[in-house]
């Protein structure tokens, strides 16, 4: 794919992960996903999405400094997110709103997600009135 068309690809994929209620990523992942080295299929994946949504519903992802590189069909991409968990959040008890930053790289073959490389941010307490939240 054109560097554009990795971009919207990728762009769609994080739409879908934000839509409420969380369906399918059927149109945007192969059925098995390559997940910093470990191969799980498709739908281990959405579960682990599905349970990150059902934990904190407001859950938003958003895209900040994407870079494409259509020579190796990879996007890499920084990724926010701010949230207020009703229960345990990965893997800790949450009190209020916190935010994230984390490092994602994913490798595309034939229009698809097939490889997910992920570096998770720490989890922050955002203060009320914290602009930057």
């Amino acid at each position: 794919m054109a560097a554009r068309s990795l971009e919207s690809a990728y762009q769609a994929y994080i739409a879908a992960l934000n839509e409420r209620p969380f369906r399918s990523l059927a149109d945007h992942m192969h059925p098995v996903v390559i997940l910093n080295g470990n191969p799980m299929p498709r739908e281990d994946f959405e579960a682990l999405v599905a349970e990150d949504v059902d934990a904190a519903p407001d859950l938003k992802f958003t895209v900040v400094m994407p870079v494409v590189d259509e020579s190796t069909q990879r996007v890499g991409s920084r990724i926010e997110f701010r949230c207020t968990p009703q229960r345990e959040f990965m893997g800790k008890n949450i009190q209020g709103t916190v935010k994230c930053m984390e490092h994602m790289f994913y490798e595309f073959r034939d229009g698809k997600i097939e490889k997910v490389w992920w570096m998770p941010g720490e989890l922050v307490a955002v203060e009320a009135g914290d602009a930057d939240a």
